[in-house]
């Protein structure tokens, strides 16, 4: 049986999303201390095998999944502390990420609202929308 993350990162693979290769578990610590945040284990679960997108654009227009590198430096140019982006949707001027001080996935546009209760179900339910 496939775990949730090869049949996500198989279904990118057949929408010819480039994905960057892993990243190291050192990496996802070093960035969980400057953001003062500890991800879930479903992210640190799927970024063990894939970084996110190799692109800031998705071929279609869809939600773009960001690399390490970039969730960090989003965090060091926002203002907003509370908020952590790990997605966003080009061109919508939306947001996907965590709050520090709530469980779930959130929606940062203007406001924050909830856009999941679990990191794997904020990116099912992104993938899905892809798929529209």
């Amino acid at each position: 049986m496939k775990s949730w993350t090869e049949g996500i990162i198989q279904q990118w693979k057949t929408d010819s999303i480039p994905l960057n290769k892993g990243a190291l578990i050192e990496m996802i610590a070093e960035t969980e201390t400057a953001l003062g945040f500890r991800f879930p284990g479903e992210f640190t679960e799927l970024y063990l095998q894939t970084d996110g997108f190799a692109h800031r654009e998705f071929p279609g227009g869809g939600y773009v999944i960001w690399p390490i590198h970039r969730i960090l430096h989003e965090f060091r140019e926002s203002a907003n502390k509370n908020f952590i982006g790990f997605a966003d949707f080009p061109g919508h001027h939306q947001k996907i990420g965590f709050l520090k001080n709530k469980k779930g996935i959130f929606r940062n546009s203007d406001q924050q609202s909830s856009f999941a209760d679990t990191f794997r179900e904020g990116i099912q339910r992104m993938n899905i929308t892809q798929r529209r």
